[in-house]
């Protein structure tokens, strides 16, 4: 299970705030955190990371020192001959990260993306595992 950080979620709440209300010429690329669901089961822990619109090549995870990033990109390609009335998807940068405990072993983590749906398991540490121990009988 991942801890709950206000910290993290403090700062993020505040990054978007500073979004919101900056210029936009003192903005630089808007960076999209993505929709996510996190569910743990015996097998591991699942994040399932919403991504619409964005081609699997454009999608990148890393895992390293117990955190668990992905990147991806969806660019905006604007059409000759063609007039915008309104643009609500997202384009540009998505990103997220996430702290895994020692509990799960990232260097082992599967990625599968469907659908525009990147689905991460991310799968229990050996030594974490529940073991069935046999009783003797004497």
């Amino acid at each position: 299970m991942i801890r709950f950080d206000p910290f993290k979620e403090l700062e993020e709440l505040q990054e978007r705030l500073a979004r919101a209300f900056a210029p936009q010429a003192q903005q630089g690329p808007r960076v999209y955190a993505p929709p996510v669901d996190v569910v743990e089961d015996q097998e591991g822990l699942h994040l399932y990371v919403y991504l619409p619109g964005v081609e699997p090549e454009r999608v990148e995870v890393t895992a390293e020192e117990g955190v668990l990033s992905v990147r991806a990109e969806r660019p905006f390609e604007k059409k000759e001959q063609a007039t915008y009335h309104r643009l609500e998807g997202p384009y540009g940068t998505f990103a997220r990260s996430f702290n895994v405990p020692n509990s799960f072993d990232l260097s082992r983590v599967q990625a599968r993306f469907r659908h525009g749906v990147l689905h991460l398991l991310v799968p229990r540490a050996e030594e974490t595992r529940p073991k069935k121990i046999q009783v003797q009988v004497e």
